[in-house]
């Protein structure tokens, strides 16, 4: 055992990448017009980067991670052989998902576009299972039997794949799904010299690069149209506070809660109208935005608090609150929001970012 344990959680944050990323995709090549060739490269190029990434970040793994466990992890190296059984199920996930990309990017019709679709579901979900028993039954391993200088090989080696033009990609789709803590801990960790070229070059080239793949144009909201934005949402409140709901209630058949909080600079109390979704015994809401190209503060303001006032028609709760991470953000965002309202879907393609996700659950 180590003296000094390698810190794991790096892991948990890449992790999030592929299952997210896998489903955005999926979702973008059903929706792609067919016929369309340009549309269906500049989605093929995303995808086929995406799964080099996991290639690499598997054939990291194989070759520094299993061997050290496998000689070190006595009693427990069952969990290690089954690792290397999944990364195989996934290795041929992802050379069939490959061959398809490669017919639909010559020939972007709709019936291969949707076996597409769903061979690269069929990928993210035997990949969800795979990262979850690495995270609950390989991390701890790796925390007893490997040094800080062995475990952050296994990320190096995953990373030296990459030619440097391709490096503010892979940052950006790491920061995509990494919390403001994340973040900190991330840069930390990088040299002054590179922290600078990500703020003054890479993060420039990855919203340019990315908003193609989503096939979001490269336009800002009007100072005078965001004025408007905020007077519309004051009349709605006050709307739904005078009548319980009953006007403003609603909006395209998904019910209407008013969800107020302190701000995180100011403190001042904030109201906004959201769609939610009851769930089991909780309610989901989504910081869609109507598919605006940032998060509303509401949901920044929602994850500092991790508590809300709020009005169901007549009804007035303090709920405790929580923003979805992961594999359970994707669950509830494809089971619940889009299973009930599908035309959420057009928000996120619309905005070109992964909307977040918060439950509300009544405070005890």
């Amino acid at each position: 055992m180590t003296d000094t344990a390698p810190d794991t959680h790096d892991m948990v944050v890449i992790h999030r990448i592929f299952p997210r990323e896998f489903g955005l995709l999926a979702d973008l090549i059903r929706r792609a017009p067919a016929g369309d060739p340009q549309r269906a490269a500049d989605i093929a190029e995303h995808l086929e980067f995406t799964l080099d990434v996991l290639y690499h970040h598997h054939s990291a793994e194989d070759q520094y991670l299993w061997p050290r466990l496998l000689q070190r992890a006595q009693p427990q190296t069952d969990v290690v052989q089954r690792m290397r059984r999944q990364h195989e199920t996934v290795e041929a996930s992802i050379e069939a998902v490959r061959r398809l990309m490669h017919t639909w990017r010559g020939d972007p019709t709709v019936a291969l576009g949707c076996e597409l679709a769903m061979t690269l579901t069929g990928l993210r979900d035997a990949l969800s299972e795979h990262l979850d028993d690495e995270e609950s039954d390989i991390l701890p391993l790796v925390r007893t039997h490997l040094t800080v200088p062995e475990w952050e090989e296994v990320g190096q080696k995953a990373f030296e794949k990459f030619p440097r033009s391709a490096m503010p990609i892979a940052v950006g789709q790491l920061l995509e799904v990494a919390t403001e803590s994340d973040r900190e801990l991330f840069f930390g960790k990088l040299p002054l010299p590179a922290r600078a070229m990500w703020h003054l070059v890479g993060r420039g080239q990855y919203a340019r690069y990315i908003r193609r793949v989503r096939g979001v144009p490269p336009r800002g909201m009007h100072p005078a149209v965001r004025t408007l934005a905020r007077a519309a949402n004051a009349v709605a409140v006050w709307l739904y506070r005078t009548t319980n709901g009953r006007v403003a209630g609603s909006a395209k058949g998904v019910p209407l809660l008013l969800l107020t909080v302190p701000g995180r600079r100011t403190g001042r109390p904030r109201s906004v109208l959201v769609g939610y979704f009851h769930h089991d015994g909780a309610y989901v809401i989504t910081a869609s935005a109507g598919g605006a190209k940032k998060d509303p503060q509401w949901i920044s303001n929602l994850k500092a608090a991790r508590q809300a006032r709020v009005q169901l028609g007549g009804e007035h709760h303090v709920m405790n609150a929580w923003v979805a991470e992961g594999v359970t953000r994707d669950g509830l965002w494809t089971g619940v929001v889009l299973a009930r309202a599908p035309f959420f879907g057009q928000y996120q393609e619309k905005s070109g970012r992964v909307i977040p996700i918060a439950v509300l659950q009544p405070g005890d």
